[in-house]
């Protein structure tokens, strides 16, 4: 049964979109077979996977195969062990069908129920998070084994940890009792600057052992 991983903050650019690809490369290329599922409306990951327009894909994405509860028809062949669940801009229209036109008993765990049929098939599944609190998120959130939670080390981005936090931990009491954090990634930081410096010992401090003691740095320049 594979593992199911998603990558979130409530943040926009904090890197969820670049770590997902990169992951799902490096476990690809590692013989994993991996699923991943691109779960916001922007459709950057569709595009940073597969190369393509994200409208090439209209009528072939997670927003059919969540109101179909069938994700099979709609899984595209990146590579040799690499598969996605491509999304365009219409994914934006979840909540409201959730709501209006979704007829089984739970909302939270649509998305769940839509990838339970191939769970089996992958190592890993990983989905990528829209920046919000919203049904994207609680649905992804419910779908997940393990959530990682991103960090850009400035004040915005830190800013917004505990609430995100607080989402996991609402989660996992009322619709996923077995997610677990898998940690605090930090990201893009500028080793150069004080504040970025400032940040990541102030969330270590905090937060201690479900950091990540890798850092993904700023090239320099």
């Amino acid at each position: 049964m594979g593992i199911t991983i998603s990558f979130g903050i409530q943040k926009g650019g904090a890197g969820k979109t670049t770590t997902t690809a990169i992951t799902a490369f490096l476990l690809d290329k590692a013989g994993k077979k991996v699923l991943a599922v691109d779960f916001d409306s922007q459709g950057n990951l569709t595009q940073f996977l597969t190369q393509r327009n994200i409208y090439d894909f209209t009528k072939r994405t997670v927003l059919e195969a969540l109101k179909e509860q069938n994700v099979e028809p709609y899984i595209h062949h990146v590579s040799e062990n690499l598969d996605i669940v491509p999304a365009e801009d219409l994914l934006i229209t979840f909540s409201s069908w959730l709501y209006q036109k979704y007829h089984g008993t739970d909302p939270s765990r649509v998305l769940r129920d839509t990838l339970e049929s191939v769970k089996g098939e992958y190592d890993s599944i990983l989905i990528d998070l829209p920046p919000n609190l919203g049904d994207h998120t609680i649905n992804a959130l419910t779908a997940s084994d393990f959530a990682v939670v991103m960090l850009q080390s400035e004040p915005f981005c830190h800013d917004a940890l505990d609430r995100y936090l607080e989402m996991l931990q609402l989660v996992k009491t009322e619709t996923n009792p077995d997610l677990v954090l898998a940690g605090i990634l930090t990201v893009m930081l500028d080793a150069r600057t004080t504040l970025d410096t400032v940040i990541l010992d102030r969330v270590r401090s905090d937060y201690e052992n479900i950091v990540f003691q890798s850092v993904i740095k700023r090239p320099a320049a």
